[in-house]
């Protein structure tokens, strides 16, 4: 895949969240793990969602943030990628209920603070970073097909066993599959393979 910060050319938008660390360390984890239809929950720019379609058949980036989805449609203009489309949703909100994933890749607000604003909306995780991350894996699985991947970046703020824990409730399982110690906290990268019983 080579370096992701150098492949893909990227335009920002002052109110979407700029990719960092955090995104770079997903992107180049993605791997074997992306393939089918794939869908990017909290696109922000599009970069995981332009990275996974060098892979897939067909991928759908989502955001709450309508600036985050317009930029994303003109990133993928700009990379000459037609097989990703963008809409606005609040996590599934805007997901039908009979569209399924083979993979569901999520950058989540991760850091445990409560700030208001659409730019805020990509880091402010409300109590623990927790307050996304929960809503999100609740409803997941529902649109996973069997043995559906979940490729999920954490952060140490989140407490990896408590996520796991979590993870486990909703017939996920995760695997640590990459990890990268920055200045006040670790980021994790997860492979959650989908089990229905």
């Amino acid at each position: 895949m080579g370096n992701v910060e150098t492949s893909i050319k990227l335009k920002t938008h002052p109110e979407v969240y700029k990719p960092a660390e955090d995104s770079f360390l997903l992107a180049e984890n993605l791997g074997v793990s992306v393939g089918g239809v794939v869908l990017d929950m909290g696109t922000g720019t599009g970069l995981l969602a332009l990275v996974a379609a060098e892979k897939a058949k067909h991928v759908l980036g989502v955001d709450v943030n309508l600036n985050a989805v317009e930029l994303a449609k003109e990133n993928a203009c700009v990379n000459r990628i037609d097989n990703v489309r963008f809409r606005v949703s609040d996590l599934f909100s805007n997901i039908r209920g009979d569209e399924r994933f083979d993979c569901i890749i999520f950058n989540p607000p991760y850091l445990p603070v409560e700030e208001n604003g659409l730019l805020e909306k990509a880091w402010s995780g409300g109590c623990g970073g927790m307050q996304t991350i929960r809503r999100f894996v609740a409803d997941a699985p529902a649109y996973l097909n069997q043995g559906g991947i979940i490729m999920l970046l954490i952060s140490s703020v989140n407490g990896i066993n408590n996520v796991c824990a979590l993870l486990r409730e909703h017939n996920l399982e995760p695997e640590i599959v990459a990890n990268k110690k920055l200045f006040f906290e670790e980021l994790y990268v997860l492979r959650c393979c989908f089990s229905a019983i």
